[in-house]
């Protein structure tokens, strides 16, 4: 299934039961008077944090999400029930924005935030009743609940994360690093979407390596490039192919310009040659690597977890 971790959604809350318009009619009673109840609140939506969900995937087509309508006020003085509240599960790191500014982040599952509130219940013709109005035909209509369409942004706490141009070895160096199972080719574009593997220190602490789709071969970023995973990346590696006979200083410079609004402040760049198996490294690299030899990815391995032990 594709990575997706942006997702645009609408939500509206439940409209509020109308106000019952009602008298008492009873045998044996001379003397009834109204009776009609208030209407029951409308039903909220809440975003709620699901380990679960690793994706916004589920959001392409289930787009709209209408909480329950509260209940009429019904005779004899009975209050309509109150709507059901909505919920709508998100994966945990999940940032709300509503008109573009952020309103709220799921960070850890359980995380809740109400983005939709029910709309207040309406009053019944009891309400209205008076010394001077004995049998008021009077009612309040419920309210609406308010609505809203809301961006999603699924912001994962990546600590490390891959870059580089098609065909750069970006798969192919998470693999030796991590161990991660991923897509690899010999040809661009083989990462098709994101893909994790996590990197352990020697007390056991776990860190999450990413591997970008990134830009293209122009430096520009793809659909579904997964760059917004950069936002919280404290180091990034830059992969240069050894092999790849364009200068590298013009590689470099296409993917750190692609990239650029999406790092974070502080965040450590690394510039790291691929496949050199097959040919010498670029002297802009600060490591050479090859996935086939395992050459060079221990020291690699090691300095990113000195940077991230900083």
């Amino acid at each position: 299934m594709t990575f997706v971790d942006r997702a645009r959604i609408h939500v509206a809350a439940g409209r509020g039961g109308h106000g019952g318009l009602s008298f008492r009619r009873e045998a044996h009673v001379p003397r009834g008077g109204p009776d009609g109840g208030n209407g029951g609140r409308g039903g909220g939506v809440w975003l709620v944090a699901d380990r679960q969900l690793t994706d916004l995937s589920r959001f392409r087509h289930a787009v709209h999400h209408t909480a329950d309508t509260g209940g009429p006020g019904q005779a004899r003085n009975r209050n309509g029930r109150a709507g059901d509240d909505l919920e709508v599960a998100v994966p945990p790191g999940t940032r709300v924005l509503r008109d573009g500014a952020p309103i709220a982040t799921l960070a850890a599952p359980g995380d809740r935030v109400q983005v939709a509130r029910g709309g207040q219940g309406g009053v019944g013709n009891r309400a209205f009743r008076s010394s001077v109005r004995r049998a008021p035909r009077e009612t309040v209509p419920g309210e609406d609940g308010e609505e809203a369409w809301l961006d999603l942004e699924l912001v994962l706490p990546v600590d490390v994360a891959l870059v580089g141009l098609p065909n750069s070895g970006k798969s192919a160096l998470l693999r030796a690093l991590t161990g991660a199972a991923v897509q690899e080719g010999p040809y661009p574009h083989a990462t098709t979407e994101p893909a994790f593997g996590p990197l352990e220190d020697a007390r056991g602490e776990l860190f999450l390596v990413a591997d970008l789709p990134g830009v293209d071969a122009q430096g520009v970023p793809r659909r579904g490039s997964g760059l917004g995973q950069l936002e919280r990346a404290r180091v990034v590696l830059h992969c240069l192919a050894a092999d790849d006979p364009e200068p590298a200083d013009a590689r470099l410079d296409r993917v750190r310009d692609g990239v650029a609004p999406f790092l974070g402040d502080g965040v450590r760049e690394v510039v790291v040659a691929t496949r050199s198996d097959l040919a010498p490294p670029p002297p802009e690299a600060a490591f050479a690597t090859s996935a086939v030899s395992g050459e060079g990815v221990a020291a690699l391995r090691d300095h990113v977890l000195g940077l991230l032990a900083r």
